[in-house]
């Protein structure tokens, strides 16, 4: 026996159950544990080569029967790379094989999934805990107060709203006894959760009629408040783009340009602007807009394709916890569009291969403690909006939700894929 083996079993550690196949290069993970003396290389070469980028020469080459089916699974077949174990094994409840499986043909979702003659609904009330029961979030005090302010002077807050055209939409339903009580718990999630929507983005009001415009909350965690509102149109794009501190900046913004664009409420407009800025005053709360590059820049590890960026635990000094995706985002869309427009099988299948890399280096980098790694490329491939690429959209954010501690994330992900939907139109109830 070498005298590195002699060392190896007379080692009063734990054995890392993933022996040979361990991918963890996190230094605190090899302290705990003990790893065959062969790894030792192994590691060596991996910690040397920690913070180079990745090489587009020495990627593994892909086999090119690839299929949609084999890209969906994550940890793909890649020729002369060992697979990584850590990230699958470190999933609980949370997994794909205990979850809701995805619809991966968007068009058989049906566009209403509860019939309104079916069920009866909320009281009016304003208790916290019903919305957090519900959609698994708590809401900040100017969502609250926002309602307060409409309140003032009218017992018509719909109408009020509906003169500016905006409507209430999700949460604030329980305060207009128009939230359905349902039996499966977990349709709350996708009420009024538009197709382009992440789980960090919580509609709370839309433009009324058949518009997708509509402002909501930006969370970084499920357990945290809110870091602002932002808007999206999902008819048009999956940006989301930051617009205040808080719902009465917001919707002060949206009627600054609904003044503008729609002369014939221009008054119901100013009317309704006086109002939120007197109440906004009185209680503290910004008008302003958010600056991005002041408050969010220097917390985000990526700006992600949908523009608002992701916060992760990150250590500058081991660099620890993100890497760059295998690929540039302008790669990556450019390979989204070719699958769009593939006329055959073969060509889906051949610009499958392609991303095949990404989403491996990804499952990779999540293994080895890189999990806003893993979060970047969930978010690509979800706003991507593919049918070839819904299941693979769903692990990667399963996962990386999963192990950043953020388990609401993970639920409302696993029911939004299940019944993604497009439309307008995003209540769980209707009467066709």
């Amino acid at each position: 026996m070498s005298e590195e083996w002699k060392a190896y079993t007379s080692d009063t550690r734990v054995v890392c159950k993933y022996g040979t196949k361990c991918y963890q290069k996190n230094p605190e993970h090899h302290k705990q544990y003990k790893h065959p003396p062969q790894l030792r290389d192994k590691v060596n070469k991996r910690q040397n080569n920690r913070f180079k980028p990745y090489d587009k020469e020495k990627r593994p080459t892909v086999k090119a029967q690839t299929s949609a089916d084999d890209i969906a699974a994550v940890d793909i077949n890649v020729n002369d790379v060992d697979q990584p174990t850590t990230t699958t094994n470190q999933i609980d409840d949370n997994s794909s094989e205990n979850s809701h499986q995805p619809i991966t043909n968007i068009e058989e979702v049906p566009k209403y999934l509860v019939k309104s003659d079916s069920v009866t609904f909320h009281d009016k009330d304003t208790d916290p805990g019903i919305l957090k029961e519900c959609f698994l979030t708590e809401m900040p005090d100017d969502f609250f107060q926002f309602y307060k302010c409409l309140q003032e002077d009218t017992e018509n807050v719909e109408k009020l709203l509906s003169s500016v055209n905006l409507q209430l939409i999700g949460p604030y339903e329980l305060f207009l006894g128009k939230l359905p009580k349902l039996d499966d718990k977990d349709l709350y999630l996708i009420h009024w959760r538009f197709f382009f929507d992440p789980p960090e983005f919580q509609a709370v009001l839309k433009k009324k009629g058949k518009s997708e415009f509509h402002i909501g909350y930006y969370r970084d965690d499920p357990q945290e408040k809110p870091v602002f509102l932002a808007k999206n149109d999902s008819s048009a794009n999956y940006t989301i783009t930051p617009v205040a501190e808080n719902i009465f900046g917001a919707v002060y913004s949206f009627l600054q340009n609904e003044k503008k664009t729609s002369p014939f409420i221009s008054i119901s407009c100013q009317k309704l602007m006086e109002k939120v800025k007197k109440w906004a005053d009185t209680h503290n709360f910004s008008i302003e807009e958010y600056n991005i590059n002041k408050k969010r820049i220097p917390q985000i590890v990526c700006r992600t394709f949908h523009s608002a960026g992701i916060v992760v635990p990150y250590n500058k000094k081991t660099q620890l916890g993100y890497r760059k995706l295998a690929e540039s985002d302008a790669d990556i869309k450019k390979m989204f569009k070719q699958l769009k427009e593939a006329k055959s099988q073969a060509d889906k299948d051949k610009i499958l291969s392609e991303l095949q890399p990404v989403i491996t280096y990804a499952s990779i980098a999540m293994d080895e403690c890189d999990f806003g790694t893993g979060l970047e490329a969930g978010i690509a491939l979800f706003c991507s909006g593919l049918p070839e690429l819904q299941k693979s959209a769903l692990k990667n954010l399963e996962v990386a939700y999963s192990l950043l501690g953020r388990g609401a994330f993970s639920k409302i992900i696993q029911m939004h894929m299940k019944y993604r939907r497009k439309g307008p139109e995003m209540s769980v109830l209707g009467n066709d």
